[in-house]
């Protein structure tokens, strides 16, 4: 089997369990559901990182040279976050606090695009 296709295996796999835990973490957490919207939300934030770590396996193959790597390292898992964070917002309800935070993981996710890109092509 072809390594990068095992990879992505891996990632569609990663992503889905992700996903799964990020809709409902009272699979693995037996702690009670925060009645405050903020906390119920930030409950959910944490499997996001699982979702990064998928999308980066799924779309990145290589660890030379490390620019790249590093900036879609960060890239993916701010972007695992955000999914995670919006999954939160759809199920739990709508929180300006959590709205900021969506525009704080938007605007550093810019950059780190730009990085990857632009060490890419030189």
């Amino acid at each position: 089997m072809e390594i990068s296709f095992a990879l992505r295996l891996v990632g569609v796999i990663s992503i889905i369990i992700g996903v799964v835990l990020a809709w409902n973490p009272e699979f693995i957490s037996s702690k009670p559901i925060p009645t405050d919207t903020f906390r119920a939300i930030e409950r959910r934030i944490w499997w996001g990182l699982i979702i990064g770590v998928g999308a980066l396996l799924m779309f990145h193959h290589q660890i030379q040279p490390w620019q790249p790597t590093v900036a879609a390292t960060i890239f993916s898992l701010l972007f695992g976050l955000l999914v995670a964070r919006l999954i939160g917002i759809m199920l739990d309800g709508s929180v300006i606090k959590q709205w900021i935070n969506v525009g704080i993981e938007i605007v550093l996710m810019v950059p780190f695009i730009w990085w990857y890109f632009h060490s890419r092509t030189v």
